[in-house]
């Protein structure tokens, strides 16, 4: 009997746990509010097949935006938590450095010992990803070069990642949030908004940093085929 109650009261916990987790996460309808405007969001339609294993590196700048899906749980979750498209479950920021490509990005890996904000070679971030893309901003190399100068400052400050997902603190960044506070900050622009709201609080999805007007898109591993509408 009792053994009865406790699976009972489990499963009304995981219920309500779920619950939860949609209405916090959960994206109810396909609309964003642009200048109070509301508008419907628009998705793209890709090739089922891969058409590109690994970005051109002679294309990539300094500054360029480089995003992967992950199908771990917490890339799942990270993916679903985009207020627009869900395609891509982390990203980071391409600079090169003797000839060589890396990105610097913000990223809790306790099977590689990461903790927030570092640097690696594409090669592994890209390791074992079969869907990115590379965007970018129209940026001057002057401001390409602030954006790598204060993404760098941030890593030498041991930014552990944010698990509070919380904008106003600044000694914790979560994958979005680094960029969005590189890119706005250098550039003196609001280039990208936090689209998600909930609890009165803001969030920065991955989707908030390529779907708006200023970013375009580079290279991709499958072919964009046709416009959502």
């Amino acid at each position: 009997m009792k053994k009865n109650i406790f699976r009972l009261l489990g499963l009304i916990f995981l219920v309500s746990l779920i619950l939860i987790i949609y209405q916090a996460f959960g994206q109810h309808e396909d609309v964003t509010v642009e200048n109070n405007e509301v508008k419907k969001i628009s998705y793209n339609k890709y090739s089922a097949q891969i058409t590109q294993k690994f970005p051109q590196l002679n294309l990539l700048k300094d500054g360029d935006l480089l995003f992967r899906r992950g199908y771990g749980i917490d890339s799942t979750v990270s993916m679903n938590f985009s207020q627009g498209e869900k395609r891509y479950s982390h990203a980071g920021i391409i600079f090169k450095e003797n000839n060589k490509v890396f990105v610097v990005h913000s990223e809790e890996d306790k099977k590689n010992g990461h903790n927030g904000v570092y640097a690696e070679p594409i090669e592994d971030f890209l390791e074992g990803i079969n869907i990115w893309a590379v965007y970018r901003f129209n940026l001057t190399s002057e401001l390409r070069k602030k954006v790598i100068d204060y993404a760098l400052i941030l890593k030498k400050q041991d930014i552990i990642f944010d698990i509070d997902f919380n904008l106003d603190e600044d000694k914790k960044m979560y994958c979005s949030e680094f960029i969005y506070k590189v890119i706005n900050r250098t550039t003196k622009q609001e280039l990208i908004r936090a689209g998600k709201h909930f609890l009165g609080r803001k969030f920065v999805t991955i989707s908030d940093l390529y779907q708006n007007n200023g970013s375009k898109l580079i290279d991709i591993s499958h072919n964009i085929i046709k416009n959502g509408n």
